[in-house]
Order: C-alpha cells, then structure tokens, then sequence
C-alpha cells in the first residue's frame, strides 16, 4: 500500500510540473455518503450514513499541496449478534495532494496522508468499545473553479482504519480560494 501511496504522488508529480492551477489558501466543507464495513467474527457490521468534513489546503506554485481537516463519518447503525448496532467515528487528516488542472476551469486531483480517528461502538444502547489510532488515508477527486474565490468539488476518500475492513467517503462540496 506504502508503494502505491508514492506512486500516485509521483505521477501526480510528473503531471503537474507544467500546470497551471490555482494556488493559494482553500476553505471547505463537504457532505456526503459514508461506509462502514466490518467482518469481524463478534461485530460483523456493514453499513451507511451520510458523514461531513471540513477542510484547509494550500497549494504551491508547483501545483502540489498540503490538505487537512476534520471529517464526522456519521452514525451508521446495524444489526449486531441480533442486537441494534451503532458506529460512532470521526477523525483528523492531513493529504499531500497533487492537481492536474484541465480546461474550461476544473482540476482533478490525488492526495495520500494520514487520517486520526476515534471510533465508539454501541450495541443495544450500550458503549462496548473505544479505540483510536492514526491509519493511511487516499482520495481522487475533481473541482470546478467557477472564479477566483469560489469552486464545487466532488471525492472519493478510503480510510484504513484498523477496526474496520472498509471505511471510505464520498461527497460533495465547495470551497473559497483565498
């Protein structure tokens, strides 16, 4: 995983060292479609809700950047060992993060990091366990800058939490170019 990791910022690298997308400070927030899945024998898990993230990023003249914030995966809630079960999870990340710019305003981009997360799960109304840990995180995504201060975004994020099989994201959102 550490191999691919480097590869995608290597060749985010290469594709942007003639570019020419916006730099600068960027604030956002975004909204939109969380998984949780998790086989293990005693909480086998799987399921969805809508999760949240704000985020601040900075991008250099060399097109590559730094991105960081905080993301509420939701509340996903299923069926436990017979019982009604229940995900509480968010966390803290930081991305470096590599833009390709394209025509008519839009960049897609990759970015590898870390996330920090904190997980509570409940079974039946009761917390039977809270762990936390610091975990890779990966995402693809693509933006349209409609001006100088304003852009829609769109990502897919995938978390390698080590409580679950699966954790990944994607949302919507905007952000402001400062």
């Amino acid at each position: 995983m550490k191999t691919l990791t480097v590869a995608l910022l290597g060749l985010a690298t290469l594709f942007t060292a003639n570019a020419n997308a916006d730099e600068g400070l960027t604030l956002g927030a975004s909204v939109g479609y969380v998984n949780i899945e998790n086989s293990d024998p005693g909480f086998a898990f799987d399921a969805n809700d809508t999760g949240y993230k704000f985020f601040a990023s900075y991008t250099t003249p060399g097109f590559l950047g730094i991105e960081g914030g905080y993301i509420d995966f939701g509340s996903p809630e299923d069926i436990v060992a017979g019982f009604p079960g229940e995900i509480d999870a968010s966390g803290w990340n930081i991305y470096g993060v590599g833009n390709v710019p394209l025509t008519g305003g839009v960049d897609i981009f990759a970015k590898a990091g870390l996330v920090a997360w904190e997980t509570d799960s409940i079974i039946d109304g009761v917390l039977v366990d809270t762990d936390d840990g610091t975990d890779l995180a990966l995402g693809l995504g693509a933006r349209w800058n409609s001006s100088d201060a304003f852009g829609l975004r769109a990502e897919v994020d995938w978390f390698d939490i080590d409580e679950a099989d699966s954790v990944w994201m994607a949302s919507v959102g905007f952000e402001f170019r400062f």
